[in-house]
């Protein structure tokens, strides 16, 4: 209700993979998947250390399995079960980890669930293709003359909204190039 109500054009498009369909190792479409990926809202359902899935660098992963074999120890993911844990995982982790250690818990791609993702004047969103706008290209919008964020699934630049926001600037700023779902979510109604 919030976007819509109050900053409706800042809505751009819908986070995705970038394109194709997700495919899991059996060859069958990745759960949740549809056209474009498996979506941030169905990854966050998979919260649990019974049931604990992460997204890293655009890839969903199903750690369940591997948690008791992570160096690092089950907690250091477990904090991240059902989220975008891209930014932490990269500061720690050399770029051949999953495939070296983890290659079987790849079971897809994030993405909308389908579509391509249009900005306001009919052209494809940058970074597009048929799968949404990657968190790869939002993470590029990360300053106060060009702030992207997300929330749940929709990417928003929000840099025109951001002198108008009842909270502050600051309050944005802070997720500029970001998932804010959780965040937000805690907010607004």
């Amino acid at each position: 209700d919030v976007i819509p109500k109050y900053a409706p054009d800042a809505v751009i498009g819908m986070i995705g993979g970038g394109g194709g369909g997700a495919v899991a190792g059996g060859g069958a479409p990745a759960a949740g998947g549809g056209g474009g990926g498996i979506t941030l809202a169905e990854v966050a359902k998979h919260n649990t250390k019974a049931d604990c899935w992460v997204v890293v660098n655009g890839e969903v992963l199903d750690v369940t399995k591997f948690l008791s074999e992570h160096p690092g120890g089950e907690l250091a993911i477990i904090t991240f079960a059902g989220k975008d844990a891209s930014e932490e995982f990269n500061m720690i982790h050399p770029p051949d980890v999953i495939p070296k250690y983890a290659p079987d818990a790849v079971i897809g791609m994030i993405g909308g669930g389908g579509g391509g993702a249009v900005a306001g004047g009919g052209a494809p969103a940058a970074g597009g293709g048929g799968g949404g706008i990657t968190l790869a290209e939002v993470a590029k919008h990360n300053t106060k003359a060009d702030c992207w964020v997300v929330v749940n699934g929709e990417v928003l630049d929000v840099t025109k909204f951001l002198s108008e926001h009842p909270g502050g600037e600051l309050a944005i700023i802070t997720f500029a190039g970001k998932d804010a779902s959780e965040e937000f979510n805690m907010i607004h109604p």
